[in-house]
């Protein structure tokens, strides 16, 4: 009986190493598109929160602009709890600091972005690794 209850927690923690290590994390392709331009709804509908709130300063495809950088670019090497955190708290660009356009403003007041974050963290993932350019995305089937 004791070597039954061993053998069935070897099996269980086997199980879950394997499921852990070989399905893919959210991290990975948090997206879908097909066609080029057609998202998953949850990465269309951060594409709208992110032209809603984000586009003003960091372009209308999240391309940088004179007051942001390239998010496209950006999210190419950071990772979801950097994303998250900015977004949330916001960010001063030291090499700008005295000026009100090296300021991102903390979200976390804003429920629509707060609501979307991972919508728009989506979306501009399959930007940066290029599924999707700068073009207006549609909603796939």
């Amino acid at each position: 009986m004791q070597n039954q209850k061993k053998i069935l927690r070897l099996i269980a923690i086997s199980l879950a190493s394997f499921f852990a290590y070989a399905m893919p994390s959210y991290a990975d392709t948090p997206y879908t598109v097909t066609d080029g331009k057609a998202l998953d709804s949850n990465s269309y509908q951060g594409y709208k929160v992110y032209r809603q709130w984000c586009a003003r300063c960091h372009g209308t495809f999240g391309q940088g602009g004179p007051k942001a950088p390239n998010l496209a670019e950006s999210l190419a090497t950071l990772s979801l709890q950097e994303y998250t955190d900015t977004v949330t708290s916001g960010k001063v660009n030291p090499a700008k600091k005295a000026t009100k356009s090296g300021r991102m403003p903390a979200w976390k007041r804003n429920p629509t972005v707060m609501k979307n974050i991972d919508n728009i963290y989506s979306y501009l993932k399959a930007r940066a690794d290029g599924a999707i350019g700068t073009v207006r995305p549609r909603l796939g089937k």
